[in-house]
């Protein structure tokens, strides 16, 4: 498949999750004042931990998130979520986030804490994503973040990101690791 037609599609699928109203005021109310993000696609076995209960429950399509909510995908499974600020992430198998509470009104916190996570950004949108490694400030972009027991590993296809950890910062650019 050429990489044009690969993007043309990719264009497609994000358009359209894009312009479906997941963020409708029933399935608000039924979570919390002002959800973070939604289940757009779940295949496998996808569990949630809401608000830091103890019990892990299953995910399903149009599930929303809130701050403090932990999304923890299983082997051979995988889900999309659409987050608030308009990013697309994709979580791999043997994934797990944590949604925080942002710094700032107009900011977006994520901690991802193992596995591989796919953003894809279009628009500027401030936000921030944690690792036991690396902390990555996000400026638009598409990207991947990677997380094993020892290392982080961050990708960028296109865009830029602010990362750094307590050695140092740099700026990693299309085309970088």
């Amino acid at each position: 498949m050429s990489k044009m037609r690969f993007l043309t599609g990719l264009a497609l699928i994000v358009a359209v999750i894009l312009a479906t109203p997941y963020f409708s005021h029933e399935a608000v109310a039924k979570t919390c004042e002002k959800p973070v993000a939604v289940a757009v696609s779940v295949q496998g076995e996808v569990n949630a931990r809401k608000g830091g209960a103890a019990d892990w429950e299953p995910v399903r399509r149009k599930d929303t998130f809130c701050p403090g909510d932990a999304v923890r995908v299983m082997a051979q499974s995988r889900a999309d979520l659409l987050l608030i600020n308009e990013t697309t992430l994709r979580l791999d198998q043997n994934t797990e986030i944590v949604f925080t509470p942002p710094g700032r009104e107009k900011e977006f916190w994520l901690d991802v804490l193992l596995g591989g996570t796919y953003f894809m950004s279009r628009t500027p949108r401030t936000f921030r994503v944690h690792t036991p490694f690396v902390n990555a400030g996000v400026e638009g972009t598409e990207f991947f973040i990677g997380v094993e027991k020892d290392r982080a590993l961050l990708t960028v296809f296109e865009g830029r990101i602010a990362a750094a950890n307590d050695r140092g910062e740099v700026a990693v650019g299309r085309g970088q690791s």
